[in-house]
């Protein structure tokens, strides 16, 4: 080996040899000689050691003085502390620690601070001295167990919420989302705490006398990494210190710097690089340094916080729906449930009556997000079982969470474990997918809030995934359709068992928008019984604005399917044949939809014959159907078409009239096929509405939302005991006052969830006089329109009442006398469009009078490109946007622009 020409002066071990340095390290001269001479000597300083670059300055240092100066080191796992070299008699070399008190008082206790291997610490524990857990002669230093966590209260939750707010402004962590998901893996490794180590938690900022930042991320590391393997079934790599070590153990010869090395960039691999509770970038030091000092600052916010409850805590929930509000994007459709909704929802179902059976009943929840529906039917579920004697874990194995999002995927499941509920499987997909474990008519209870409005949510599933949805047969293009709602719904068809049911949260366009949205309530008809439509308005789902409705459902119990059977019998009455009536006892349901109609069966049935009789167009239903067909797309083109001697006129006529008459009886099959499915319904259908007044929805949710920086979040409507005023509170749901539900009684039957449980019980609660601003009761088949000439199933949460007017004067149908235009406006890039000769109006000339000039004129090339239109002389003219309401009309032949609409035929209606 080349050795250095320098000598560093005698061996302070040996007192014979002189110190050199090699290659690697400083060594005395008689090492260098055989180890069997008695002259020989083992002293060896690495050239690097204890993570620090030994100089020859330090060397002289040391043999001259017998010890170095402090210096930042760091021991076998990589932590840091102040250190010197030292030489000890005879021996070698060792490392000293330092530990001293300097002039300086902690802000915190007024303790003093001290300097140790740790860094600057208040000599005050965080503990006390005197209470169990103790270790003896451990000064300040215990173990603490979860019998030292406490429930956290409302007020603290409040704070504990704010407190985290806090800690992300005052670090500058402006990536939300990825800050929620480190304290949804601090949640995890606290469970873990919680459950694996009850006698001596981990889960704990010791004080900087006793921990440092590495060993608390490397607890946190490990911690986390069980519970990603034990509760979630996923391998998160975690290597600690020893096993770096210990695989050094065949090197016999000058290990120490290679050691030390590895141990280093160990290090570096393992703290300076972005993980698992990396709230910053970390890429270095200094940034591990910054990202410890949020990551402390939240351990100790949740660190005396007892997690793990044996019921959902609607305080955790609160804190969670916070943390969700602020830290996970709600995209695609996606919208929270707040836990006063859930509750209602759940206390809503027949929960008793399904589960007397002997076979424990299958749960889901397709999009179950954070999974608050999940844990609240835990909760209840687990009252009604324990009523019995019965265990509620058998349960809990049957409740299914379906999260298409990783991260809410993993926030559900740690919800589970926070509440007890270990046993609640989630399931990480997408819930329009088949999955071994979601088997279609196998589950009881279907409980969600599925997103809405998802574009491109089709091009996720295959072909044959999409061929699986009824629905896809009207989707034309894969790419732009965005009602991923309406798949939902026959989703909860495909899953439910005959007799299961279901509450589902959905836009409340659902009832009334057509083309895809008919097709949803073609399902629903078919497949359901509508038990109960409750609306919420816009401040139900704090920032977002859509109005909502929650279906509460019972898929039809039918031996024989009935959407078949009546698809089967009206298609026989079709037919003209009606020998079945007496077998099937069906015959009033047809005298039922020709009352409704208005309109004699015989002259009705009529339809369906070769000629129908003369009086079904004196009918007004029919009459507009023949106005409707006679002059639609496929009469004009049969209109168009040449006479010649092989097609005559008079075939013209009778192609037109076999057209009309094809569409009418089609329209009406319809409409005769869906009042049945609707006049099957067992009871009417009890209807919940939300008022509009802001105070009256504060009153009838319970709750409002609060965005006033430092009172962010949900709160809850309470009474106060001094005048019984209302008052805003985070008391928590054991004491809210809204008409949905009692929240310490849920059977209450002064209560709309008990109203709601009765109509499924099919025994209903009359409903009170305290409710009847709220609920009522409106036969399905009143909620539909039967009676015009287009016709898309459309629910109405209004009972639809038919006005008779007595007048004097004949009383037509508006479509049949008017014909409803709307007007254009020229480019206003083309100045020269408007110097020409022809009248265009504007709405600012419309003022209740004849119009028959203009300021405006327009040319004949504007007319030609553009899409103005010319309106004739006595034609009614009426604003339809902004200035809604002015009306003119045309004193002359003109154009108008597009605010306009132009209705012909204007004597009966502009007097």
């Amino acid at each position: 080996m080349e050795k250095s020409e320098k000598d560093f002066g005698l061996c302070p071990v040996c007192k014979s040899g002189r110190i050199i340095k090699m290659n690697r390290d400083y060594v005395c001269t008689n090492r260098l000689k055989p180890v069997d001479t008695n002259s020989s000597c083992r002293f060896s300083l690495p050239l690097r050691s204890h993570g620090v670059d030994i100089s020859d300055v330090m060397v002289r240092q040391l043999i001259q003085t017998g010890r170095t100066n402090y210096v930042s080191m760091h021991d076998q796992k990589g932590f840091p502390y102040q250190g010197c070299f030292e030489i000890e008699e005879g021996k070698g070399y060792t490392i000293r620690s330092e530990k001293r008190s300097i002039n300086a008082i902690c802000p915190d206790c007024g303790g003093n601070i001290i300097i140790t291997r740790f860094g600057y610490a208040c000599e005050n524990s965080t503990v006390g001295i005197f209470e169990a857990g103790i270790s003896p002669f451990t000064i300040g230093k215990r173990q603490l167990s979860v019998d030292d966590l406490r429930d956290a209260d409302d007020l603290e939750i409040q704070k504990k919420y704010h407190e985290y707010a806090t800690i992300m402004r005052q670090h500058n962590v402006s990536g939300r989302e990825n800050a929620f998901d480190k304290l949804v893996n601090l949640f995890l490794a606290k469970i873990v705490d919680e459950t694996q180590h009850a006698d001596n938690l981990q889960f704990y900022w010791r004080g900087a006398a006793h921990d440092d930042y590495y060993n608390l991320q490397d607890r946190l590391q490990l911690m986390y990494s069980r519970g990603m393997k034990e509760f979630l079934g996923e391998e998160v790599t975690y290597i600690d210190y020893k096993t770096i070590a210990d695989s050094f153990y065949l090197f016999k010869n000058d290990t120490d710097a290679t050691k030390e090395k590895i141990l280093d960039y160990f290090q570096q691999l393992k703290f300076y690089t972005n993980n698992d509770f990396s709230f910053l970038d970390v890429h270095n030091q200094i940034l591990f340094r910054q990202n410890a000092e949020i990551l402390k600052k939240v351990v100790r916010m949740l660190q005396d916080m007892r997690l793990r409850t044996d019921k959902p805590n609607q305080f955790l929930g609160d804190l969670f729906e916070g943390f969700l509000d602020q830290g996970v994007k709600q995209s695609e459709g996606q919208f929270f449930t707040p836990m006063p909704i859930v509750r209602f929802i759940i206390s809503s179902l027949p929960l008793e009556s399904i589960n007397d059976s002997k076979q424990v009943p299958r749960v889901i929840d397709y999009a179950c997000g954070a999974g608050h529906f999940l844990n609240e039917y835990a909760d209840q579920v687990k009252t009604v079982v324990t009523k019995s004697g019965k265990e509620a874990k058998p349960y809990y194995c049957e409740i299914y969470g379906v999260e298409k999002e990783y991260r809410l995927s993993k926030v559900a499941k740690v919800s589970a474990f926070m509440y007890g509920q270990d046993e609640i499987n989630i399931v990480y997909q997408d819930a329009l997918r088949p999955h071994p474990e979601l088997k279609e008519g196998s589950f009881s209870v279907l409980i969600a809030n599925p997103p809405y409005s998802v574009k491109g949510f089709l091009e996720m599933l295959s072909e044959e995934e999409r061929a699986s949805f009824k629905l896809s047969q009207y989707i034309s293009d894969i790419n732009a359709n965005n009602s991923i709602e309406v798949f939902f719904i026959e989703r909860a068809a495909q899953l439910l068992v005959p007799g299961g049911v279901a509450g589902i949260i959905l836009p409340s366009s659902v009832l009334s928008n057509g083309n895809i949205y008919t097709r949803a309530r073609e399902i629903i008809l078919q497949e359901f019984d509508v038990v109960a439509i409750v609306e919420f308005g816009s401040g139900t789902f704090g920032k977002t604005g859509t109005n909502t409705v929650t279906l509460f459902l019972r898929k039809k119990n039918d031996k024989v399917r009935m959407s078949e059977h009546y698809r089967h019998r009206v298609q026989t009455w079709c037919r003209g044949d009606f020998s079945k009536d007496g077998v099937f006892a069906d015959a009033h349901l047809l005298d039922d939809y020709c009352k409704m109609q208005g309109i004699e069966r015989g002259v009705y049935t009529s339809l369906f014959e070769t000629s129908p009789q003369e009086d079904i167009w004196a009918h007004e239903l029919f009459k507009a159907y023949r106005n409707k067909y006679a002059n639609d797309t496929e009469a004009k083109r049969i209109a168009k078409k040449k006479i010649n001697k092989k097609y005559t006129a008079e075939q013209k006529l009778e192609e037109i009239e076999a057209h009309i008459l094809k569409s009418i009886r089609s329209i009406e099959m319809e409409k005769l096929y869906y009042y049945l499915l609707a006049k099957s319904n067992p009871l009417p259908t009890l209807i919940v509405k939300s008022p509009t007044d802001k105070g009256e929805v504060k009153r009838f949710l319970g709750y409002e939302w609060s965005s006033r920086k430092g009172d962010e979040g949900i709160k809850y409507l309470n009474t106060s005991v001094q005048g019984e005023d209302e008052v805003l509170t985070r008391k928590g749901l054991d004491s809210i006052q809204t008409p949905l539900f009692n929240p310490k009684d849920l059977d209450d039957t002064s209560h709309i969830n008990t109203l709601v449980r009765s109509y499924y019980l099919g025994e209903p609660i009359p409903v009170s006089e305290k409710l009847s601003s709220y609920c009522s009761t409106i036969r399905m088949e009143d909620m539909i329109d039967f009676k015009r000439t287009e016709f898309d199933m459309g629910m109405s949460m209004i009972k639809s009442q038919e006005v008779v007017i007595k007048s004097k004067y004949p009383l037509p149908i508006l479509d049949e006398i008017l014909h409803i235009k709307i007007g254009g406006t020229p480019s206003r890039k083309e100045s020269s469009y408007f110097q020409g000769d022809n009248l265009w109006v504007s709405v600012s000339e419309m003022n209740g009078g004849i119009i028959s000039d203009t300021k405006e004129k327009i040319t004949e090339k504007a007319i030609k490109e553009s899409n103005v239109k010319l309106i004739p002389k006595g034609t009614t003219l009426i604003s339809f946007k902004l200035s809604i309401g002015k009306t003119a009309i045309a004193g002359a032949d003109l154009y108008t622009n597009r605010r306009v609409n132009h209705q012909v035929q204007n004597y009966y209606i502009f007097l």
